[in-house]
């Protein structure tokens, strides 16, 4: 407070209907990026992420969907890059999650990967296969020609982490 009078924080927080997603930019031992792309949907090439859920830090949903979508419980949290906000075209993402806050992370690997490629499918705990996924390590300069912009944007901030580990 200054003179009695409460200054403005410098960013708002998100609007409460606003989805919160988590996604993880795991790298391994030799700087490469791990990407998928779905098996059955033409949806591109991706980082791993998704859904927050209510309670969960964004740091425990992180660590929650990689293993979800590609079976690595070997991966430690590097740092948080940021968050972005984003809102989508109506039609294109399913009602009511146009609006999302991003929570990106970089993440690694302790030891190289086990496998150069694999397939996982995400069950999200339950018995039924929700997706599956093909998954491969690539390098980052390849990352950000392929990832969409709102994934690319995030590449230069992996790079500086990589430089600089906390």
């Amino acid at each position: 407070m200054v003179g009695g009078a409460r200054r403005p924080t410098a960013m708002a927080g998100w609007h409460p209907d606003c989805y919160q997603r988590a996604i993880a930019y795991v790298t391994d031992p030799t700087g490469r990026l791990l990407v998928f792309e779905h098996r059955d949907v033409d949806a591109g090439t991706q980082v791993p992420g998704g859904g927050i859920r209510v309670g969960e830090s964004a740091e425990d949903a992180v660590l929650r969907e990689l293993v979800e979508e590609s079976g690595l419980d070997v991966a430690v949290v590097v740092r948080k890059l940021g968050e972005a906000w984003d809102r989508s075209e109506s039609g294109t993402v399913p009602a009511g999650l146009e609006e999302r806050s991003q929570h990106a992370f970089h993440l690694r690997l302790v030891d190289p990967p086990q496998h150069e490629r694999w397939e996982w499918e995400e069950r999200s705990g339950g018995a039924v296969v929700e997706q599956r996924f093909a998954f491969s390590w690539i390098a980052l300069d390849q990352a950000e020609r392929i990832l969409g912009p709102s994934q690319a944007m995030w590449i230069d901030a992996v790079r500086l982490s990589l430089r600089h580990p906390a």
